[in-house]
């Protein structure tokens, strides 16, 4: 290529970098099924729930009027009785073979309210031998008892659920317990008669000492305002969902079409992934899965499938021509670092780099005009591209055009994950090396423009061949609050490609 050929594709570069101009956009459509082990299922439910760990669990639970026999036949009312908690819920656990999640209180405080303790009541009272009809009203009302820390103790027995779009939890059970004497009493003010209030302190006792005969009539209750608190745990797996990019011109989205559970071992979740790349040519493209049956083995693991093609598909659309930079410094290319330490080798292959101090960082802005020619599937591809790189040296604090280089690219690709990460693998690797001086630079500083171009390309290739690059994989968000991490990558018999996924 000549230099009036290479100075055209840096104008086309920098047309890209600074115009204004409002870019197509190409959308690739894909199939995607998730398979969801029942196992897996709980685990995810409870992993949902370890975010309850983060916030104060707090009930404010009024409980209706009763009536209550005091001493002597006494029918005491209780009115405005009601139970506030606060309390830190413990990290929930699911053991091997169980279905049921506990969650336990940490450091509970609660306080108990009732409104008025009050009698209307005639009674027949002998006295020295007399027998009298004795009209008794009295009300002492605020009373307030306060749970003495580390008194008692609460917890609920969740049972995971899952039906045909949702995920969420039922209380099984309530336990609320205290010891004796866990309560102390604050004043309260009684009117009518004389005496009235050792009847109360006497209800107090009791309530104080029996947790037992206080919470078990009370339980149906209980379980009715924990199951409404907790049915703002459940998430809905038919919501759309926005995957995190790496770029900002790519959108992706998944959302679900249905939730299939009549399988006793797994339930399947179908959908599509929606991913849009805002500055590549208009056009779309619709993935489907392969349809020979997917052997999912009896792996506890979830994982989620996809077509053969959908990772060929991305980096086509992903790296097409004009819409995609890179940048990265010397200092992050090995062949480049060693040669900036050197003044010995830089006399024989780039001397103008004696001109800047060794810790100096060039900065390279790499981009293609052409797309790339990717073919293969699953996990193995062969790529094809050309790249032009625009170098910039660091001159009085900022950059200026330095080189410029045309690369034609070949390579093997190999692709892996684990942990979260994809690694890329590079072999059988050729390039074509070929460069210009900025005419700006020359004009200006008048450099020493030999270059050893076979030498700084096989330290290119050194850079690249059999070498393997890694990159964080985004989480795949189930629902708020519970993102799946892709953990491996494997290729299923019918072709299409398994992902296994984990909390």
């Amino acid at each position: 290529m000549t230099k009036k050929q290479i100075t055209k594709s840096l104008f086309v570069f920098a047309a890209f970098l600074f115009s204004q101009q409002a870019f197509s956009s190409a959308t690739v459509e894909s199939e995607f099924e998730i398979v969801l082990p029942k196992q897996f299922q709980q685990n995810l439910i409870e992993e949902k729930w370890k975010t309850l760990v983060n916030k104060e669990f707090q009930a404010n639970w009024q409980f209706p009027d009763q009536l209550v026999e005091a001493q002597q036949g006494v029918q005491v009312q209780l009115k405005g009785l009601s139970l506030a908690l606060k309390t830190q819920l413990q990290k929930p656990n699911l053991s091997n073979g169980e279905t049921k999640v506990i969650l336990q209180s940490k450091d509970l405080s609660a306080q108990m309210t009732i409104a008025s303790v009050s009698v209307d009541q005639w009674i027949e009272q002998t006295i020295n031998g007399i027998t009298g009809r004795f009209h008794l009203q009295a009300e002492c009302s605020n009373v307030t008892l306060n749970m003495k820390p580390g008194a008692g103790s609460f917890a609920v027995s969740v049972s995971p659920e899952v039906d045909a779009n949702e995920a969420g939890g039922r209380i099984e059970d309530v336990d609320l317990a205290w010891q004796p004497n866990a309560w102390t009493v604050g004043a309260f003010n009684c009117t009518g008669a004389e005496g009235f209030e050792n009847i109360v302190n006497e209800q107090i006792t009791q309530i104080s000492n029996d947790s037992g005969a206080f919470v078990t009539p009370k339980k149906a209750l209980l379980l009715s305002y924990l199951n409404q608190y907790l049915g703002s745990w459940s998430f809905d797996f038919s919501k759309p969902r926005t995957l995190v990019s790496a770029r900002s011109d790519i959108n992706m989205s998944m959302v679900v079409d249905s939730f299939d559970e009549s399988n006793p071992d797994r339930a399947i979740v179908k959908g599509r992934l929606l991913i849009t790349f805002t500055r590549a040519k208009s056009g779309s493209k619709t993935l489907t899965l392969s349809k020979d049956a997917a052997n999912y083995g009896s792996s506890s693991q979830a994982a989620i499938r996809v077509p053969k093609d959908l990772a060929k598909e991305l980096m086509v659309q992903a790296y097409s021509a004009d819409t995609w930079v890179h940048q990265f410094y010397s200092t992050q290319i090995s062949g480049l670092s060693s040669l900036m330490n050197s003044r010995f080798m830089q006399w024989f292959v780039w001397p103008e780099l004696m001109d800047y101090p060794k810790s100096s960082k060039f900065l390279f802005n790499v981009y293609s005009n052409k797309d790339p020619k990717v073919t293969g599937s699953g996990l193995k591809y062969q790529v094809g591209m050309n790249l032009l790189s625009q170098m910039q040296a660091p001159k009085n604090g900022k950059y200026i055009p330095f080189m410029n280089f045309i690369v034609p690219f070949s390579s093997n690709v190999t692709v892996g994950v684990a942990d979260s990460k994809a690694s890329v693998k590079f072999t059988n690797t050729s390039l074509d090396l070929k460069y210009s001086w900025d005419s700006s630079y020359v004009k200006k500083y008048s450099p020493k423009t030999r270059f050893a171009a076979s030498t700084i390309e096989s330290k290119a290739l050194g850079a690249i061949s059999d070498k393997t690059m890694s990159f964080a994989l985004p989480a795949i968000p189930l629902t708020e609050g519970v993102n799946l991490k892709i953990k491996k990558a494997s290729t299923m018999s019918n072709s299409d490609l398994l992902l296994q996924l984990a909390p």
